[in-house]
């Protein structure tokens, strides 16, 4: 393994980590705690200045904010990293799928747990994981 190789393990476990601390914290405490959404979204929007069709993943809030009551400040700004993520690796196909992915998994859980509210944080990373994971493996990025 190169250093491309291991640069790319590097980033992978740090987004893993990143990914699991936020999942953890949004089911105990139903908080994506600021000091660990803002900084990501704030290098997700420089990312759009620089490379504007990743501009695309900022669908993914907008839906949010379009959308209204139930969606959490949290979850927004989660959404602007995620979105960005999705459209680098996948374009805009990737950030819908996601989008719907995320509103599945969160439905499912639901449903299986009987709670009418549940957190939305980790089906948000879950869908985003499956969107862009196997598109990483397959095109060697």
């Amino acid at each position: 393994m190169g250093i491309g190789g291991f640069s790319r393990l590097l980033l992978i476990a740090g987004f893993g980590a990143w990914s699991f601390v936020l999942s953890a914290n949004d089911v105990r405490v139903r908080r994506l705690p600021d000091p660990l959404t803002l900084p990501p979204a704030a290098v997700a929007l420089a990312a759009c200045g620089w490379w504007p069709e990743l501009g695309w993943g900022l669908a993914w809030p907008a839906f949010y904010l379009l959308a209204g009551n139930g969606i959490g400040g949290g979850d927004v700004k989660l959404a602007v990293s995620l979105g960005v993520v999705c459209a680098s690796v996948a374009g805009p196909l990737g950030v819908i799928g996601a989008l719907g992915l995320a509103g599945l998994n969160t439905v499912v859980l639901s449903r299986l747990t009987g709670e009418r509210t549940v957190p939305h944080g980790p089906s948000m990373i879950c869908a985003a994981w499956t969107v862009t994971l196997p598109l990483c493996i397959y095109s060697g990025v």
